[in-house]
Formats: C-alpha cells, sequence, structure tokens
C-alpha cells in the first residue's frame, strides 16, 4: 500500500461497497483473452478489508464462493461513464471505473482496472429501466463531491436527457390523467 493516499483509498473503499449492491450489475474484470464477471447480487457480503502481516488486501464475494481479490490502493480515479455497447445493441450502457495510473492490460481501457458495469438498464420493449439507472444516479451524488470522482461528458448528458425526458413524459401523462379524469367526470354526468 506504498504511497496510497488514505482519503483516495478510504473514498475508494466507500464507492466500491455501494457499488457492489446496485441491482441488475456486474462487477467486470477485463484483460488481455479473458473477461470475467461477477453479478453483484451473488456477492454475498461485498467488499471485505483483510491484512496478513503488513499486508492489506481487499476481497469481493465470499471466500466459499466465487470472489476475487483487488488492489484498491492502485485506484488513482473513479469515473462514472455511459458509452454505446454491443451487449446492449449499441445503445449507452452506463459503468463505474476503478482507474490506475498506468497499463492493467485491459485492451479496451487500457487505466481500467474493473469497472462494476449495468447489465440491464433497458427492460424487453427497449424502454430505460428507470429502476436499474435511479440507484447508479444516487451513488454518483452520493460520492461526486470526492476528489477522486468525475463522471464522463456522456453520462452527464445522458442523466440529463433522461431525466428531461421523464420529467416531459410525468408533465404529459398529468395531463392525459386530468384530461381522462374529466372526460370521466363529464361522461358520469350526461349518464346519470
Amino acid at each position: 500500500m506504498p504511497g496510497a493516499h488514505p482519503g483516495r483509498l478510504a473514498a475508494v473503499e466507500r464507492i466500491l461497497g455501494d457499488a457492489l449492491t446496485l441491482k441488475d450489475a456486474s462487477l467486470v474484470v477485463f484483460r488481455r483473452g479473458v473477461l470475467v464477471e461477477f453479478k453483484t447480487d451473488g456477492l454475498g457480503t461485498g467488499l471485505a478489508a483483510t491484512l496478513e502481516g503488513r499486508h492489506r488486501g481487499w476481497q469481493v464475494g465470499p471466500f466459499e464462493g466465487h470472489h476475487c481479490h483487488l488492489d484498491l490502493a492502485s485506484i488513482e480515479t473513479v469515473r462514472f461513464d455511459a458509452e454505446p455497447v454491443s451487449c446492449q445493441g449499441g445503445r449507452l450502457n452506463y459503468t463505474v471505473w476503478f482507474l490506475t495510473d498506468g497499463d492493467c492490460g485491459n485492451p479496451y481501457r487500457p487505466d481500467g482496472l474493473f469497472s462494476v458495469t449495468l447489465n440491464a438498464p433497458y427492460a424487453a420493449d427497449g424502454s430505460t429501466r428507470m429502476d436499474v439507472l435511479g440507484p447508479l444516479w444516487s451513488l454518483h451524488d452520493r460520492h461526486a463531491s470526492e476528489p477522486v470522482v468525475s463522471a464522463s461528458s456522456a453520462f452527464v448528458e445522458a442523466r440529463g436527457r433522461l431525466a428531461a425526458a421523464a420529467a416531459a413524459g410525468s408533465r404529459t401523462g398529468r395531463r392525459r390523467h386530468r384530461r381522462q379524469a374529466l372526460s370521466g367526470v363529464v361522461t358520469a354526468r350526461v349518464d346519470s
């Protein structure tokens, strides 16, 4: 853990611990020739810190089951991102990247030690699942003031577009509901 800033490390631990509670998400470790994915709902206790002698380590998942060990002390930045990906049919996928200052062997994002990514941000009909995205946005909001956290312009823009669409849909829905309610009142008066 030499060189790891204690405040940065504590922030990374908190953010990762929270990210591992996201619904329909996976912890992803991608290296040349291998991609390992752990569904967050199968990781039990989530993140555990260990101390063996003077070596501090971090384990994700229960020792008795599928788990991995991560070097959180090497994380320099936590970046919230939204990028089009083939597994979402070319639509945006939302990812929390845990980045180092060197090449980790990730062919897509060389400085990406690991990430937590949403698996199902869209419903079968193609609509955005706000029950999945909302907690991600809350995660960002909770930790945005941490110096280690950043967000890509794509993440910020996608959030703004979806929030505006939700607000417009909500206003349209209220107007439709009001018209239907008034229509029902008028119909009730006519029929009685």
